[in-house]
């Protein structure tokens, strides 16, 4: 019998939600009345971490953190040891909004860095008021980053970030290049390992089913341009199972190819394995990817399945995204 070459190595376990309004992301970005009814499923989510031993961080923005009782929702388990409160900066809902709420301003990167501070002053005053404790760690909302927000987040006692999605770009900003693993980022550019030691990188987890992810990464660009991308090689080769772009979400990926990211996270010697999702997918109707009964059903066993295969075939320890910082620079 082939013995598992990953059950003695010491692996951390985060799990991130940016826990936030639902709205219907197909249309405008809400300004008021925002609906938080997902919260209200925070409870139920929270005890089936605790059953799995679990220890999720919420990322919050103003919208979740300015209800009562969503902050309840959070405020009881964070009180108990059992979760990690951070900070989510939606622009449209957290004061002051003096933007025109739009597509480009949706994106702090694209805001003027002074009403940024101001955004993000408000939003850790708010979160610190609600749970008592100022938050460490923070993700931008739609991921975007950059180094003059960076700085302004260790210059506001910021620890830890995690806006970067390894292998993904948007229109406003691209990580393709930026480490896959924990790293201290560079001031002058957040792609690069710096000599700063203000805040700490922990991107969330994601790749190919090649151990290879440069080289996987360089054929979807190109399979992805045209005019190669008009005959779908993509689909085609990910249909037949032969090359897959993966990320560790349930709302992305199924568990079975969420297992294959995490065996090939850990061929290459990634020691913080990390998942991410939306808080708005605890609520049927609350975001594209959980739409109905079954589709909740589907998305916590596929959460369910992903703890069990690290507890059977890693080392792992379950850990909130500061307390992983921590434990990562000690291994």
């Amino acid at each position: 019998m082939q013995s598992n070459p990953f059950s003695d190595r010491k692996i951390l376990f985060v799990m991130t939600i940016d826990t936030e309004e639902e709205w219907d992301w197909s249309g405008d970005f809400p300004e008021r009345d925002f609906s938080v009814q997902n919260t209200r499923n925070i409870p139920k989510f929270q005890e089936f971490c605790n059953n799995l031993g679990v220890k999720p961080t919420y990322f919050v923005d103003y919208a979740i953190i300015s209800d009562p009782a969503s902050a309840e929702c959070l405020k009881v388990p964070f009180q108990r040891g059992k979760c990690e409160i951070g900070a989510h900066l939606h622009p449209w809902c957290n004061p002051p909004v003096e933007e025109t709420v739009n597509q480009e301003n949706s994106y702090i990167v694209n805001l003027p860095p002074e009403l940024v501070k101001r955004k993000l002053r408000n939003l850790t005053k708010k979160i610190e008021e609600a749970i008592g404790e100022r938050p460490r760690s923070f993700r931008s909302g739609r991921w975007g980053m950059n180094e003059e927000i960076l700085k302004l987040l260790a210059d506001e006692g910021y620890t830890t970030d995690s806006c970067v999605f390894p292998f993904y770009a948007d229109s406003t900003f691209s990580y393709y290049g930026a480490p896959d693993t924990p790293y201290w980022p560079d001031f002058e550019n957040l792609k690069t390992r710096g000599t700063q030691r203000d805040i700490f990188e922990i991107p969330v987890s994601s790749g190919f089913n090649f151990k290879n992810f440069e080289l996987s990464d360089k054929i979807h660009q190109f399979l992805s341009s045209d005019p190669w991308r008009h005959f779908r090689m993509i689909g085609i080769l990910w249909r037949l199972g032969l090359f897959k772009k993966l990320q560790l979400s349930p709302e992305l990926t199924n568990s079975s190819d969420m297992i294959s990211c995490i065996q090939a996270c850990l061929r290459r010697g990634h020691r913080i394995i990390h998942m991410f999702f939306h808080s708005s997918s605890l609520l049927q109707g609350g975001s594209p990817y959980v739409s109905n009964e079954a589709d909740e059903t589907r998305f916590y066993k596929s959460i369910e399945d992903v703890v069990h295969y690290m507890k059977a075939n890693t080392n792992v320890t379950f850990c909130t995204l500061s307390e992983a910082q921590t434990r990562y620079l000690e291994l």
